[in-house]
């Protein structure tokens, strides 16, 4: 139910992000940043997040990202200027930061299949990115945008009530001690793991996360946007009329499930490199096909638009996959942290570059940008292939 509700949030801002642009009476490049503050702030967080989940109740911590992710949305609801919105989305991404260590690692110190849960867990996720920006279209139809962040902000708050009632077997690898989680030995032992961490294949992993989470985030912030450029003939259906671009960025969403279905499945069998090598291959040819699919006919992009939405999604598990097996159980949540601030963090750069490219420069160049970023997560695949799995119970 959290990992859900972290992506109905996540992927309803998009959608909000039409809206700002004619409202505020601004720029591509202006929004991308203001998103970008929230959207950093969601991968930032995750590394602080990612040791608080080695020493302090997952069940403790789920439930204060969903509050926080509450608290931000009901005001968001009252924004009246881009800084009451940047504020509201800072303190989404720091609330939200909180939920991927904390469930990942419990997850991985939990479960013996783990490609196949990664897998039910992102597709749990996949139905929050595909409810929330149909959902917020839906209630955008009848309601203002502020509104509508506060129905969101509402549905977070009942989450959280159900949550606080289901009882979970929790483990952690640390103390609930704040004062020994403070203390100047337990920082410096974070210190020299992260060092460590960073010292050996992992370093590889991240860079090659990075280059996904920047893909990732440019292509589902401003893909909305950019189809309406592309594409301005509206569908009516049962006395709603939508922008076709509407309906094509949630299929993508609703296809990514499958894909994280089948790449959990993978997991389980086979190691994960080659498979990813496949993943980033694919996204970067499609990123090079993008323009001339949106230009073919509706059968081939929505063609386009069911491999973009199964590739994307695709990585996700994976990625989960290939950290677990390349760091040890008693750092999986700061690996997950570290993990996470280069998805979501340092990969929120690509809704600001985005941003900048289609104000400056042209969907083409956006898109060209973004398959060469693939390309070059590719080619580190082969890197981190001639490495050695750790062991594990170390």
């Amino acid at each position: 139910m959290a990992h859900a509700t972290v992506h109905i949030f996540e992927l309803s801002i998009p959608i909000f992000v039409a809206i700002w642009l004619f409202e505020f009476n601004t720029t591509p490049a202006i929004i991308g940043l203001t998103v970008t503050v929230g959207y950093g702030l969601f991968g930032l967080g995750s590394l602080p997040s990612g040791i608080l989940a080695d020493h302090i109740s997952s069940k403790k911590l789920i439930l204060l990202c969903l509050l926080g992710m509450a608290s931000s949305f009901y005001l968001l609801s009252i924004s009246s200027s881009l800084i009451t919105i940047a504020l509201a989305l800072f303190l989404w991404g720091t609330a939200a930061s909180i939920y991927h260590p904390t469930g990942l690692s419990l997850i991985s110190r939990k479960v013996k299949s783990i490609g196949t849960v990664y897998a039910y867990h992102g597709i749990a996720g996949n139905i929050g990115t595909a409810f929330g920006p149909l959902a917020t279209l839906f209630l955008l139809y009848y309601f203002d945008w502020r509104y509508v962040a506060s129905i969101l902000a509402t549905l977070s708050l009942l989450v959280a009530i159900l949550s606080s009632q289901i009882k979970i077997e929790d483990t952690f690898s640390g103390s609930l001690d704040t004062k020994t989680l403070a203390s100047s030995d337990t920082l410096k032992q974070t210190s020299h793991n992260i060092k460590s961490l960073l010292a050996g294949v992992f370093l590889l992993i991240f860079v090659l996360v990075v280059s996904y989470g920047f893909y990732y985030r440019s292509i589902l912030t401003f893909l909305p946007v950019v189809l309406s450029i592309l594409q301005t003939d509206p569908i009516s259906f049962i006395g709603f009329s939508f922008d076709s671009s509407d309906y094509f960025y949630a299929g993508i969403l609703i296809v990514g499930a499958l894909g994280q279905y089948v790449a959990g499945k993978i997991s389980d069998r086979f190691k994960p490199e080659l498979p990813l090598l496949i993943g980033y291959f694919t996204l970067a040819l499609l990123a090079f096909l993008f323009l001339p699919a949106v230009k073919s006919g509706i059968i081939i992009f929505a063609i386009f638009g069911i491999a973009l939405g199964f590739s994307l999604f695709y990585i996700q598990p994976l990625q989960a996959t290939l950290i677990g097996l390349h760091t040890p159980e008693k750092t999986r949540g700061l690996s997950f942290g570290i993990t996470f601030t280069g998805v979501y963090g340092i990969g929120a750069l690509g809704a600001a570059a985005a941003g900048v490219i289609l104000t400056y420069s042209s969907p083409l160049a956006l898109f060209t940008t973004l398959a060469v970023v693939m390309l070059f997560a590719s080619s580190l695949i082969y890197l981190i292939k001639k490495s050695t799995y750790p062991d594990l119970l170390a």
